[in-house]
């Protein structure tokens, strides 16, 4: 993410980051807890808890079984992220705009993930999770508008840097969760659930989302917005088109890194089940600590140089190159080497990207939320194909091809950095 130093143009007079006023330490911190908590409270199912639990149920089609359910997940946030974020930006409350959407959606999933903890049945399982990414999906585009919303463009960078670390510190805690309260217990499904809960009503109580109750309902018909939720045209507005592209091919593998890592350590490199749960502490260990660093060192170097485009070629390059690690490691501590490197090249690339995205952002005075939600479905359709494409590719030879499906992520994550090159709005 480049610093372009772009004006506002015609953004709201009433926003704080419209106004360029900096936001304050309260703020960061409620929005970085806010993030973190989404995070643990998502993508500790994604990466450990759901895998177990169908394992558990489903031993051996666990990873058909474990790919529908998270597959089927992903697309329905590929619908709701768009549609509640044009609901957000229409919203009229004196409450504000953002607010509804962030304690609702959290109530909501934290109440579905309350049935998935107590399911013994992969379909009643596979409906929860869908309700889970529905309710924080709409959660997330309230969440997401938030920066354009309030932060001035001269701290998008650290502010972008602290929501993107937060994914890995998310998953370190999951992590560290599971191996607290073991495999066999619910708690690995609460604990997290709780986490979020806490997190996101916090910052949205903290919140200073003005009332818009006093003011006129949005002109237009609704369901024509919400038909148009799903698209930004890619032609006239190609920067934009560009980076959701480059979105796209990285976050690909990092749904296929993340979703089948477990099933890689136990298959490929023949950790024990029994341990699967250290090994992931471990490996999200050395995973939070890259993230953490790499994402404040760029973030910051990014809004003092003025530069997002090279930290995002770079970073997804060097994404890939730890996917590649990956697929060759013939034990685990070559495993955590390309975990490191992946790490690194992550870490750049999410803090740095989102300020990319957030200073070409079209229209962001009066549709926000909603151009955000449709960058949001270069998120949520590989988390939906990774899961539907792996078994195929795992099927080839072998029958457990984990070195192809790994190159497939690793050249799709290097062509998402080939794709932000011809971004033109930011340097």
């Amino acid at each position: 993410m480049t610093i372009v130093h772009a004006s506002l143009g015609n953004a709201d007079a009433h926003q704080p980051g419209a106004s360029g006023k900096a936001v304050g330490i309260p703020f960061i911190v409620g929005f970085a807890l806010a993030n973190l908590g989404f995070f643990v409270a998502v993508m500790t199912p994604i990466a450990v808890t759901l895998a177990i639990r169908v394992s558990a149920l489903d031993p051996v089609d666990k990873g058909a079984s474990l790919g529908a359910i998270l597959g089927s997940g992903a697309l329905f946030a590929l619908f709701a992220n768009p549609i509640f974020g044009q609901l957000s930006d229409r919203t009229r409350s004196r409450f504000g705009r953002r607010r509804p959407w962030l304690i609702g959606g959290v109530i909501v999933g934290s109440l579905a993930q309350l049935v998935i903890a107590y399911s013994s049945s992969l379909l009643v399982i596979g409906i929860a999770w869908c309700a889970v990414q529905v309710a924080y999906n709409a959660m997330l585009a309230a969440l997401v508008a938030v920066v354009p919303d309030q932060v001035p463009e001269q701290q998008r960078g650290m502010i972008s840097a602290l929501a993107g670390m937060s994914v890995y510190v998310a998953l370190l805690i999951g992590s560290a969760v599971v191996s607290l309260t073991g495999t066999g217990s619910n708690a690995m499904f609460l604990v997290p659930t709780a986490i979020g809960l806490v997190t996101i009503i916090g910052f949205a109580l903290l919140l200073d989302d003005r009332p818009t109750d006093n003011e006129p309902a949005p002109a237009g018909n609704l369901l024509g917005e919400l038909a148009a939720s799903f698209w930004v045209n890619p032609v006239k507005y190609r920067d934009f088109g560009y980076a959701w592209l480059s979105r796209f091919l990285v976050f690909f593998g990092f749904a296929v890194l993340t979703s089948y890592q477990v099933y890689y350590l136990t298959d490929q490199l023949g950790v024990a089940e029994t341990g699967i749960g250290r090994t992931m502490f471990f490996s999200i260990l050395i995973t939070t600590c890259c993230v953490v660093a790499s994402s404040i060192i760029s973030g910051y170097l990014s809004d003092r140089t003025g530069r997002r485009k090279p930290f995002v070629f770079a970073a997804a390059a060097t994404y890939a190159l730890g996917i590649a690690v990956i697929m060759m490691a013939p034990d685990l501590d070559m495993f955590f080497v390309g975990v490191a490197i992946s790490s690194v090249g992550f870490g750049v690339y999410y803090a740095v990207d989102q300020a990319l995205v957030v200073d070409i952002l079209p229209d962001r005075e009066t549709n926000a939320a909603k151009n955000l939600g449709v960058l949001n479905i270069a998120n949520a359709v590989p988390q939906s194909i990774a899961p539907a494409i792996a078994p195929v590719v795992l099927a080839i030879g072998s029958g457990q091809n984990y070195t192809l499906l790994y190159a497939v992520a690793a050249v799709s994550a290097f062509l998402g950095a080939l794709a932000i090159m011809p971004v033109r709005g930011a340097r």
